[in-house]
């Protein structure tokens, strides 16, 4: 078997020892590992912000986020890129609501609709999914992962600002929101389909038996080992017949060796 390519870039010792320390301080703190993250971007990123809080070098840096709490909060808050709305990329739900969910209602027979949203940020992925299922005439059961406790926390919460359901027609709004003195908050319908926990892509095990597992605007930000980890467990998590969802920049290229079919853009079924 030939031997895989790594791009050096990749490479977390190709930014120095400090860099090389921080990571690895940080991955005991946190879970994280930059490692698996494209470093040209991430060691971008963190000098710039580094260099922001008056850090000469990340030997120091790291030393500050371990005895502080409150900046490791920080420090995970840029990190981990929280950018979501409802139905981003609608186009891609168009072919969800007309192509995708009406045969997996169909299989499930009354039962609940099981759907994974692998880094669902602040939630709105997760209730836009299940919205789509309502509408289908189905019965929602998602499940919404993240690793940023924060968007965790909000995502539970469902309290969203005018701007943040922008991307909401007025029918779903009147219909699964209600008024909130911080704008609106999802209504009991949703908050009863809908769960939400902390996970890491890179380390914990993933769920099984899924209908629908969508991992949107997550995997760009990945090395190509990264990717590929996680697109052979997200083939895994469904069941035969299972549907994978991903982003509008994230093709699988090869889907057959995961195990995939394609069967829309960005949609694949697992054989």
């Amino acid at each position: 078997m030939a031997k895989e390519l790594v791009d050096p870039s990749d490479d977390i010792r190709a930014y120095g020892a400090d860099y090389v320390h921080f990571c690895m301080r940080l991955r005991k703190l946190t879970g994280i590992d930059l490692s698996s993250y494209k470093s040209r971007q991430m060691h971008r990123r963190l000098q710039n912000y580094r260099n922001r809080h008056g850090y000469p070098d990340f030997y120091t840096f790291s030393v500050a986020v371990q005895k502080d709490e409150q900046k490791l909060k920080a420090l995970l808050d840029f990190i981990t890129i929280n950018v979501s709305e409802f139905f981003r990329n609608p186009e891609q739900w168009k072919i969800l609501r007309e192509s995708i969910l009406p045969p997996i209602v169909a299989y499930r027979n009354g039962q609940p609709v099981r759907i994974w949203s692998a880094g669902s940020s602040a939630g709105q992925e997760a209730y836009s999914l299940a919205i789509s299922v309502l509408e289908a005439g189905g019965l929602p059961k998602v499940l919404g992962t993240d690793i940023d406790e924060a968007s965790i926390e909000k995502a539970r919460a469902g309290v969203y600002s005018s701007e943040e359901v922008k991307g909401l027609s007025t029918f779903h709004l009147s219909r699964y929101f209600k008024p909130h003195p911080e704008g609106y908050r999802v209504r009991e319908i949703l908050r009863r389909a809908v769960s939400f926990e902390r996970g890491n892509l890179l380390t914990d095990e993933y769920p099984r038996d899924l209908d629908l597992a969508v991992c949107r605007n997550v995997l760009i930000y990945f090395t190509d080992q990264g990717k590929q980890r996680v697109l052979r467990g997200l083939a895994a998590s469904l069941r035969r017949g299972g549907i994978l969802f991903t982003g509008a920049t994230e093709p699988v290229f090869n889907p057959a060796s995961y195990g995939l079919n394609q069967i829309h853009p960005f949609f694949y079924q697992r054989s």
